[in-house]
């Protein structure tokens, strides 16, 4: 669940960005929580751990600057977004690490790229990501960037959104640290269920435009996997 605070010393201002996220959020699927406060103190006596803050810069008590430092050193991973009628507070939101800053009246238009964006951000925290190390480099790459991978004598390839990244590994220790979604259909392929198109006269097709192979011995496993994981994850959800 997205965990979601907005903190504005305007009741009504705290009402309406309720109502404009609560509106923008709901089409997306994911299950969320917006809580609102109208002075700082209340923000900081709370001990959820926000995904989201939306903070006003001016409130009396502790103001936006001074809480959004006491919240970086308690949420550090959290994303903060300034909320203010001024434009003099950019260096200072550059130094708390704030995520956006919005101007009083917001605009929808607005609002909404900084949910977008938001929410992608918070997106790729959430997933699993395998972690490559090579003797020269080591990279991180997110489950769902993966279409499909293959080995080649002792060498894997990943076949991603980004392109070929290529290591020395086994096929067997690759599918152990892979989820679900990832179907091994031949001894030298593994494939990620989420991109699967279509099925025909032994080659599985997936949405990056690849055809790969399936091993007569894993035809009936991989159908039953698939109706499985169909039902489960509808294609295209």
């Amino acid at each position: 669940m997205i965990q979601i605070a907005v903190c504005d010393d305007e009741p009504a201002l705290c009402r309406l960005l309720n109502e404009k996220l609560t509106m923008l959020l709901n089409p997306c699927g994911e299950p969320f929580s917006i809580n609102c406060f109208t002075s700082s103190a209340e923000l900081l006596h709370t001990s959820t751990a926000y995904d989201l803050i939306f903070l006003d810069i001016h409130m009396p008590g502790f103001d936006g600057m001074e809480t959004a430092r006491i919240l970086r050193k308690r949420l550090p991973d959290s994303l903060l977004i300034f909320i203010t009628i001024l434009s003099d507070y950019m260096q200072e939101a550059f130094e708390a690490e704030a995520f956006d800053y919005l101007h009083k009246p917001i605009e929808d238009a607005r609002l909404a790229s900084a949910v977008k964006r938001a929410l992608k951000r918070l997106s790729r925290r959430r997933e699993p990501h395998l972690l490559i190390h090579t003797l020269n480099h080591c990279c991180s790459v997110g489950f769902s960037s993966i279409f499909y991978c293959e080995v080649i004598n002792r060498k894997l390839y990943l076949h991603t959104q980004e392109g070929i990244l290529e290591y020395y590994g086994r096929m067997e220790e690759l599918a152990a640290r892979l989820d679900r979604r990832f179907f091994r259909c031949h001894r030298s392929y593994l494939i990620n269920l989420d991109y699967f198109k279509s099925y025909s006269k032994g080659q599985i097709c997936l949405r990056d435009g690849s055809c790969i192979p399936i091993s007569r011995l894993r035809h009936r496993e991989f159908m039953d996997v698939m109706l499985e994981y169909i039902s489960q994850y509808p294609l295209g959800s």
